[in-house]
């Protein structure tokens, strides 16, 4: 679950207090619950495989989405910490931190080489499953997260000059999205 209008700096975010606890209550309390009712049953056959859909954002604190990426922060360590734990037991534990995806959720962006399809990301992270226990899912989003590290470290994305940067990337993309969203309901309207 994502922020409903986009990202907002902390205190600006719409309806907050709802929007946190829903954010916190999706992306992380259902995960470690959801885990609690699996796991026992995969002890017990002794095999599992647990996949949990962390994020880029959730390698390094992001501004303007603050909430999301420590949310997905916590599915990252979560995940790696049970795999720790019960890999001796034969239970997989991966987590999976993709960029763009096109779905819902990121209005359905439009797929290309760095943006995949839902069917086409699944496809090519389920590849992944008993190779690696972390993964950005696909080639494609793996050479990003490389070449983001090297462009953008953390000391930089959290500089005064980092946050205006992403403030003006974020005003970009959302611009692109409600021209496709523009663009979607103009071709797809009744004659």
């Amino acid at each position: 679950m994502f922020y409903a209008t986009g990202p907002a700096n902390f205190l600006d975010i719409p309806n907050i207090e709802k929007t946190l606890s829903d954010i916190v209550n999706c992306n992380t309390l259902s995960v470690a619950k959801m885990t609690r009712m699996v796991l026992p049953q995969m002890l017990t056959r002794k095999k599992g495989i647990i996949i949990n859909l962390s994020s880029e954002v959730g390698r390094h604190p992001q501004p303007l989405v603050t909430v999301y990426s420590a949310t997905k922060r916590f599915v990252d360590f979560f995940s790696r910490g049970l795999e720790a734990e019960y890999r001796s037991q034969g239970i997989l534990v991966q987590s999976v931190l993709p960029f763009f995806v096109s779905t819902n959720m990121t209005n359905n962006i439009k797929p290309n080489r760095f943006v995949k399809t839902a069917e086409n990301f699944a496809r090519e992270a389920l590849n992944t499953v008993g190779i690696s226990s972390r993964t950005s899912g696909c080639l494609s989003h793996s050479v990003q997260s490389f070449i983001y590290d090297l462009l953008c470290p953390e000391w930089l994305c959290l500089s005064s000059l980092g946050v205006k940067y992403t403030q003006a990337v974020w005003r970009k993309l959302e611009a692109q999205m409600t021209a496709l969203k523009h663009e979607q309901a103009r071709t797809h309207m009744p004659k």
